[in-house]
Order: structure tokens, then sequence, then C-alpha cells
């Protein structure tokens, strides 16, 4: 299980670890949805590619995408294999990984106090991917909050 866990709330710091010893320390911008850090040493960077698509990078390389597909579902693509992303259902903001039919994987918010993000990933995917999955789903966590408060103080006036 690989977590993720906001180190303050003044800035937009998090840890990255798992159970097999991989760690790293990332940061996301305060405007924006670019997330970047490192695991094991190794640098990375999710940043926005247009609204409806994240990519993955290291080192110049894009190691992995995600793609708005249709109602809610993001489809993921990493190194040839197609995933895709939904929730699970609509009244839970948790989110699963399919491949295909099959739930492999999910992604839910941990207990407070601090905003942690909980991955079961399959070992088949890299530390840093996994990460990417978790960072994503908290980016769309994070969007769903923005609009939904920015509706309410527009409905409150």
């Amino acid at each position: 299980m690989l977590e993720i866990e906001r180190v303050s709330w003044r800035q937009p710091r998090y840890t990255v670890r798992d159970t097999d010893g991989h760690r790293g320390v990332w940061m996301r911008r305060r405007l924006g949805e670019t997330v970047s850090g490192e695991i094991d040493g190794e640098p990375y960077e999710l940043r926005r590619d247009g609204r409806r698509r994240f990519i993955f990078v290291s080192r110049g390389a894009e190691l992995a995408t995600a793609q708005a597909a249709s109602r809610g579902r993001w489809t993921v693509l990493v190194q040839g294999s197609t995933y895709e992303l939904r929730r699970r259902s609509r009244w839970r903001s948790a989110m699963d990984l399919r491949s295909g039919s099959i739930t492999i994987g999910s992604i839910q918010k941990g207990r407070a106090p601090r905003g942690r993000v909980l991955c079961e990933l399959p070992a088949e995917l890299s530390p840093a991917v996994q990460t990417f999955i978790g960072f994503v789903v908290l980016l769309l966590w994070n969007r769903a909050a923005s609009s939904s408060g920015a509706a309410a103080v527009a409905a409150g006036g």
C-alpha cells in the first residue's frame, strides 16, 4: 500500500511512502495542478496538459498519462497498458482502478487528522506510477471541492 500524506496545511508539501520502503517528498504549486518530487532519489513531475489530461514525466520522458473519458471516468495509459479510474459510487469519494471489467486497486481518503490518500494498487505498477495515480485522484478531489465550494458561495450570494 502506498500512502500520500500532506505535511503541512500552510504549504502544499506531501510525503509519499509505501510498505516496501520506497519514499519521497513532493511539492504542489499553489496555483495550478503541477506536482513534482522524487521517489528514491529519482525526479518526477505530474503536470496538467489542458483541463482533461495529466502527464507524468521523468527526465524529459513521458511515463504515463491520465485523460478524462466520460462521466467522471479517467483512462490511465502506462507503458502500453490501459486502465480506468472511476468512482466507486456516486456518494463516495473513493475511486477504483480497473483493468477491463476487473477492479484491481483502489484509492481512498485516509482518516484525520491530516489529509492522507491511501492507494492499494497492484505491485506490477512501479511506486512512481502508483504515486502518479494517487496524485491524479487527489487533484480530482481538489477540483470537486473547489467547484462545490464555488457553487455554494454563488448560491449563498
